[in-house]
């Protein structure tokens, strides 16, 4: 049965080869296209090996896999894409992240080289492919085709026989260039301050809780390419990701991408969502819902006192079929910096949008157009409801905590001016009433203490400096003041 395949892979033009080149701007930005690829294909486990000791990244998923045939009718043409084709759902009824069929050419930006095995079940084949990406780095007009068309990679592999109750696909990224070959040198690490390589996702999530986490970049850049695949995929949260006051709340999102039934194993380590919030008792979450003519989505508001740390979760983030488009937001898309600065930084959200908002992504997966009318509906229905959040910081987490301190200061003052009042009066005998000429700059002495304070100092002074005659007229008449006011 074994059978030779080779060939060209093609843009239809200009347009898309310009498009579709120089895309995925980092490693976790291509290996995140790929696990969503996986997934799309209906896998339940994905596996990355990223090899310290060799000069390659390997991936591997229990997806339904491909045939030649399948190869040829998705990698013949970029941007050709039928994975919607039939349905935009996988057969476990998973909603399908791609669309438009470039996400592969992200492997160009980690290697030279990808290598493809891949079986299906009910196929008798297994190819065995390698793409050479050395085409998309010469001039366009090298590559440029009779029809317009542009070449962006060759290939060529074998097909052979495989068991028909086997499915699976194989990709090994090889000849690794640019940035991911930091990525591999990260690995070596063993796991010491600033990695997270090794370690359990308990022990990550426990890393992530740190209050003095100030950010991720004070991990390695292993590390934080393990957590931008793992915010941009679609893998469970972490247990009590919001802490457990808030876990209830939250379930509905919880709850939905756990039904997914997929998992994400990095170097041996679980890939859990990154979103580990602090849950401190000063803290709430308000949910919100937005039904309307172009956008429908549903969203969370985490709201602790003080501000958010790692500030990589502070703002916003949107997702679309399970996938994150970008990173976190700071800006609160357009939000104005002048309206409740303090508390914006207390804030991390999330928006799950439906497909209308898909309308409305760039081809890169990472941005949105701001003019589209499901993009700007999604925005005024957000910052209108962002509003009402911010009063509510002010409200809860700031003003009535504040009132609350300060009527227990009041208390704490009122018996210890009673105190002193209850002690003068054991003190004082007779005394005879004098007017007192106060300093001219006795009020800024008075902002010194507090009322407790002075009243106590007061009397000490009294009691150490007039005489016995004068003393009771005097403090009577301050006990006297003071209870009355």
């Amino acid at each position: 049965m074994d059978k030779k395949l080779s060939g060209e892979i093609l843009v239809a033009s200009r347009i898309v080869d310009y498009l579709s080149s120089g895309l995925y701007e980092s490693p976790a930005a291509c290996l995140k296209e790929l696990v969503n690829n996986a997934y799309d294909a209906d896998a339940t486990r994905v596996e990355l090996f990223v090899k310290p000791d060799a000069n390659r990244i390997i991936v591997t998923d229990n997806g339904s896999g491909m045939d030649s045939d399948d190869f040829k009718r998705n990698f013949s043409k970029i941007s050709e894409s039928f994975k919607r084709e039939t349905s935009d759902t996988t057969p476990s009824l998973r909603p399908k992240i791609g669309k438009i069929g470039i996400g592969f050419i992200a492997a160009n930006e980690i290697c030279d080289v990808m290598q493809i095995i891949s079986t299906k079940k009910g196929s008798k084949e297994k190819i065995n492919i390698e793409i050479n990406f050395h085409a998309m780095r010469l001039p366009p007009e090298e590559r440029k085709k009779p029809d317009s068309s542009y070449t962006k990679a060759d290939y060529e592999g074998t097909v052979t026989e495989a068991d028909p109750e086997e499915h699976y696909t194989h990709i090994f990224l090889k000849d690794v260039r640019g940035p991911a070959q930091e990525l591999l040198a990260g690995a070596r690490s063993s796991g010491g301050t600033g990695s997270l390589y090794g370690l359990s996702h308990e022990a990550i999530a426990e890393r992530l809780r740190d209050p003095n986490l100030r950010s991720w970049e004070d991990f390695d850049f292993y590390s934080r390419t393990m957590l931008e695949v793992a915010l941009n995929v679609p893998v469970r949260y972490v247990k009590n990701w919001a802490s457990h006051k808030h876990s209830e709340q939250l379930k509905t999102f919880t709850t939905e991408v756990a039904n997914l039934n997929f998992e994400v194993i990095f170097d041996g380590t679980e890939l859990l969502k990154p979103t580990v919030l602090h849950g401190t008792d000063r803290s709430f979450v308000q949910k919100f819902s937005h039904k309307g003519k172009h956008v429908s989505f549903r969203s969370y508001f985490y709201v602790q006192h003080g501000v958010l740390n790692p500030q990589d979760l502070n703002g916003v983030l949107i997702r679309i079929r399970n996938s994150a488009v970008g990173k976190y937001e700071r800006g609160f898309l357009g939000f104005p910096n002048s309206t409740g600065t303090l508390f914006q930084r207390w804030i991390s959200s999330e928006v799950w949008a439906d497909d209308h908002l898909e309308h409305a992504m760039n081809i890169d997966r990472k941005t949105l157009r701001v003019t589209h009318p499901a993009y700007l509906e999604l925005v005024d229905a957000y910052h209108a409801q962002l509003r009402k959040v911010l009063v509510n910081a002010r409200d809860v987490l700031y003003e009535q905590p504040a009132k609350a301190r300060k009527q227990i200061r009041q208390a704490e003052d009122r018996r210890t001016i009673e105190k002193v009042a209850q002690a003068a009066k054991k003190i004082a005998s007779d005394a005879v009433a004098n007017q007192i000429n106060l300093p001219s700059n006795y009020r800024k002495i008075l902002r010194k203490y507090s009322g407790a304070e002075l009243i106590d100092l007061v009397v000490r002074v009294a009691n150490e400096t007039l005489p016995p005659t004068q003393r009771k007229t005097f403090i009577d008449a301050l006990i006297a003041a003071v209870l009355k006011k």
